[in-house]
C-alpha cells in the first residue's frame, strides 16, 4: 500500500470525525515520523474525545467503507481504551483511542497542533505535539517491558531531530507524574540533551 493511499484513507476518516465535531490527535508512528526519524507504518493511531452521544452517526458513517465491531467501539467508549477500524478497499487500519478523564490525556489532546502528513498533502492535519509522542513513546517502551527497540528508537529520532524545540519543563514535568523520568532522563543523556534538562 502507498504511502498516498494511506494518506488517502486517514483524510477520509479525519474528514468524518471533523464532520461529527469529533476532536482528534494523530500521534503513533505518523506522528514520530514527523517529527523525528521515518519509518514505515502499515497503520494510524488516532485519539479521539469520547462521542458517546454520536455513536450511531459514527457507525453510519463508517458503513460500506470501513469494518468496525460495534460492540468493540461501544466497550471501548465505556472504559476509555481503544479500537480499530479497517478501510476496507486498502486492508489500512486505524487503532482509535478513546480519551481517558485523566489530566495528562486531556491536556494533551488540548495541546494538538496542525501539521501535513507529507508534501504532496495540501490539508493540515491535528498531530500531538513532540514533546507528546515522546511521553506517549515512553509509556509504550516501558509499559511493554523496555524491550521493543522500534518505539525506542522512534522516541531518539524525535530527541535528536528536535533537541532545540522541545519544551524541558513540560516533558520533566509529565514524566515526573506519569512516573518514568528515570527512562526520560537516560534517554535525553543519550542523545546529548542532558544540557536541556533542568
Amino acid at each position: 500500500m502507498s504511502g498516498l493511499d494511506q494518506f488517502s484513507v486517514i483524510s477520509d476518516f479525519v474528514s468524518i470525525l471533523e464532520k461529527l465535531k469529533i476532536s482528534y490527535l494523530i500521534g503513533g508512528l505518523l506522528a514520530s515520523s514527523l517529527y523525528g526519524a521515518v519509518r514505515f507504518t502499515e497503520d494510524a493511531d488516532i485519539t479521539v474525545e469520547p462521542f458517546d452521544s454520536k455513536a450511531d452517526e459514527f457507525l453510519k458513517s463508517l458503513y460500506g467503507n470501513y469494518y468496525v465491531s460495534s460492540e468493540a467501539m461501544h466497550q471501548a467508549l465505556v472504559d476509555k481504551t481503544s479500537f480499530n477500524i479497517i478501510h476496507i478497499k486498502t486492508a489500512f487500519k486505524i487503532d482509535v483511542f478513546v480519551q481517558p478523564n485523566q489530566p495528562y490525556e486531556k491536556q494533551m489532546l488540548s495541546r494538538g497542533i496542525k501539521r501535513k502528513l507529507s508534501d504532496t498533502v495540501d490539508k493540515e492535519f491535528n498531530f500531538v505535539t513532540p514533546e507528546d509522542i515522546v511521553l506517549l513513546k515512553i509509556n509504550w517502551y516501558v509499559q511493554g517491558g523496555r524491550v521493543s527497540e522500534r518505539q525506542r528508537n522512534d522516541v531518539m529520532g524525535v530527541l535528536r531531530v528536535q533537541a532545540e524545540n522541545l519544551d524541558y519543563d513540560y516533558l520533566n514535568k509529565w514524566a515526573r507524574k506519569l512516573g518514568f523520568s528515570t527512562e526520560l532522563d537516560k534517554l535525553l543523556d543519550e542523545v546529548g540533551g542532558c544540557d536541556y534538562k533542568p
